[in-house]
């Protein structure tokens, strides 16, 4: 299973790749399927085991997301609350 994070800003998603670096997550950025959404083209993969760590970057402001959704090999979305 993975996480698509979604951005309302291609800025957003480029400084939200950095600090992924920064706190060593993996994140691959891939274009945003459209019928997610149609704000933003980009969109960074990770995988489900960093999924707490991103919702604590979240929490303390350090990275500006749109929306986090969860995927399978059918990529079939679904929004994670």
């Amino acid at each position: 299973m993975n996480v698509l994070i979604t951005f309302d800003s291609t800025n957003f998603a480029i400084q939200c790749e950095a600090v992924l670096k920064q706190q060593g997550i993996k994140g691959n950025i891939m274009p945003t399927p459209r019928e997610i959404t149609k704000s933003c083209g980009i969109s960074i993969k990770i995988f489900h085991d960093d999924l707490e760590k991103v919702k604590e970057l979240i929490k303390e402001g350090k990275i500006k997301v749109k929306r986090l959704y969860k995927f399978d090999e059918n990529k079939i979305f679904e929004p994670i609350e």
